[in-house]
């Protein structure tokens, strides 16, 4: 009888095993789950090989399938399995039922789990020494500690849990801390009892700083941002912090901060700190082509520790087709009155040529810039300079411009802020980036305009599935003139149209205009931008996309109404300095179908 039972499970497995193989050619269309009421079926599915086929894969239609595997099936069976009782379930059975298609060449896949008595939480308890003192320090954290009484038992619970209390004792000077965890499993009464035994070891402090390296820079300098003191409680929280502050300054090539935890006396850690400077002078230049700058070479020099103190000199010029000459000068004094506030002195000269006029500017800019987190910072700045306009056609200064105003002074103060949490400067997938900032020109120095300027935008991002993105911008702007000036000069309005704006005109097309046709600028604005980005193949991205916007005479007169629409497709090819971008877009609704295609490098927003 016992033989003839053995040969019914060996047949019926056999037969199990079959019926998986006879599905290797098929694709996965879809995997369900029933009886998962402890654990979402996103989490079951990320333990899985298995996965069932994409929308992404679906519109790759032209790439190969991956087929179902019963090799890979079978091992997802034991690992969903062996995650569920990390989870606190000990004996889950899971069941399965396999729904082929042959005609469609797919298979759909119906799990069924069973998860079984849950193992709760019993008992916490914490091991420390007779002879420590921080019991105390303890009973403060354990409301930071996952693990709590009459809970689901989790593994991943205890795992945090170790953390933290490591966490907590070595930031104390607890850097030889040891924590191990205990559980003890009572199956009848399906519990646990959970025990962490700490060795915090003896209380350190921080020993004899040593300060080595190449650099030139003073020691007196790199010592403001040694944020250790001998003799103070050892953190390797602090060391980092040091580390990092020092890196950020960007003189030091690396900056190495070990703890010589082998050479403890008296319980004081020796510190050394290794710093490489970068070199002093560096020159970076570019050539590049794109559809709107045409031919575009820039030049970058930069000296670093310029006149000691941490400071830096640049020097920037580029030349495209409508900057033919953009120069600048840029002297940064770091740090100059608080930590992480920057004053930049920035002499500049530019000249640009527009379809109704030429300008050359050229002035300088006094900036005090504060930066509060890395992602966000705010900055003050005086400007006093020269405009001298050219009109293009006489028949502007007619009716449209005054000529006074062409060739003038400009003295006036900016304010700004900028904030960002994207996860990546190139490629975004999620978070926001806001830009603000408000502009008056007028304050003493002879300046002959009275106007303000209000500029804001914010992008958004947001990943749909694990490649596929969606990104929004919105951007709007104002312009005023004050002290009864009639008008805002030519030079400053805003002009809409091209790569990074609507791309389904060409650069600044979209424009109030005279009666001869001649663009005026604005002193509204407002324009939108909405992505999808979606993978191909490879380093290629796709992107689809719409935009609309406007630009109106009138200050303050957003007349949503009157908006240009158009629409495109795009296609990015990924490289080390950010996408190269191709977009074809023409203008749709209300506005005549004509075609624009745009080279150039990064997203447009």
């Amino acid at each position: 009888m016992r033989i003839r039972i053995l040969l019914i499970i060996g047949f019926l497995s056999l037969t199990n095993c079959l019926d998986l193989s006879a599905q290797d050619d098929l694709f996965i269309h879809n995997i369900s789950f029933t009886g998962n009421d402890s654990l979402s079926k996103e989490s079951l599915l990320k333990q899985m090989s298995t996965t069932p086929i994409t929308l992404t894969q679906k519109l790759k239609f032209w790439e190969k399938r991956t087929h179902f595997s019963s090799y890979s099936f079978e091992d997802d069976i034991i690992k969903l399995k062996n995650y569920y009782q990390k989870n606190g379930f000990l004996s889950p059975v899971i069941s399965y039922q396999l729904i082929p298609d042959s005609r469609k060449k797919k298979l759909d896949i119906k799990l069924n789990i069973k998860e079984g008595p849950v193992v709760l939480i019993s008992k916490i308890q914490y091991k420390l020494p007779i002879d420590t003192n921080s019991q105390q320090s303890l009973d403060s954290i354990k409301k930071n500690i996952p693990i709590k009484s009459a809970k689901r038992f989790r593994d991943e619970d205890v795992i945090a849990a170790e953390k933290i209390i490591y966490n907590y004792f070595s930031r104390k000077g607890y850097p030889f801390i040891r924590v191990n965890s205990n559980i003890t499993l009572n199956e009848s009464k399906q519990t646990a009892d959970v025990e962490f035994d700490i060795k915090p070891g003896n209380k350190s402090y921080i020993g004899e700083i040593n300060l080595r390296g190449d650099s030139l820079i003073s020691t007196s300098y790199i010592n403001k941002y040694i944020k250790i003191k001998e003799n103070e409680t050892f953190s390797q929280a602090k060391l980092e912090k040091t580390q990092k502050e020092l890196f950020e300054l960007s003189l030091f090539k690396y900056v190495t901060i070990r703890a010589i935890e082998d050479s403890v006396k008296n319980d004081k850690i020796p510190i050394f700190i290794h710093v490489k400077e970068l070199p002093r002078w560096s020159l970076k230049t570019g050539v590049g082509y794109g559809t709107e700058d045409k031919i575009r070479v820039s030049m970058l020099l930069k000296r670093l520790n310029f006149l000691g103190g941490g400071r830096t000199l640049i020097v920037k010029g580029s030349h495209s087709h409508f900057n033919p000459l953009d120069l600048e000068v840029k002297f940064i004094q770091p740090n100059i009155w608080t930590k992480n506030m920057d004053f930049i002195l920035n002499p500049f000269f530019s000249r640009e040529e527009e379809d109704s006029y030429e300008v050359d500017r050229w002035g300088t800019s006094l900036t005090l810039q504060k930066v509060f987190t890395k992602k966000t910072s705010a900055y003050f700045s005086y400007t006093y300079g020269k405009d001298k306009v050219d009109l293009t056609n006489e028949e502007l200064t007619a009716d449209d411009i005054d000529i006074d105003d062409l060739n003038n002074t400009k003295s006036g103060i900016t304010i700004g802020y900028k904030k960002s949490d994207i996860n990546n400067l190139f490629s975004p997938t999620k978070g926001f980036k806001f830009s603000g900032m408000a502009t008056y020109m007028g304050l003493g120095f002879n300046s002959e305009l009275h106007y303000y300027k209000l500029m804001a935008e914010v992008s958004y991002y947001h990943s749909l599935s694990k490649k596929v993105v969606f990104a929004s911008k919105l951007k709007s702007g104002i312009m005023e003139p004050t002290h009864g000036d009639l008008q805002t000069p030519i030079e400053d309005r805003f002009l809409m149209g091209g790569a990074s704006s609507l791309r389904g005109w060409g650069r600044h097309q979209i424009s109030p205009v005279d009666e001869e046709g001649n663009k005026l600028g604005g002193n509204s604005m407002l324009e939108s931008s909405l992505e999808l980005r979606f993978p191909l193949f490879g380093i290629f991205t796709g992107v689809s996309f719409m935009d609309f916007g406007n630009v109106w005479s009138d200050s303050w007169n957003l007349e949503l109404g009157d908006l240009h629409y158009d629409a495109g497709l795009g296609l990015r090819v990924k490289t080390p300095v950010g996408p190269i971008r191709l977009d074809v877009a023409t203008p749709v609704f209300k506005d005549k179908f004509s075609a624009q295609f745009f080279i150039t490098i990064g997203h447009a927003f």
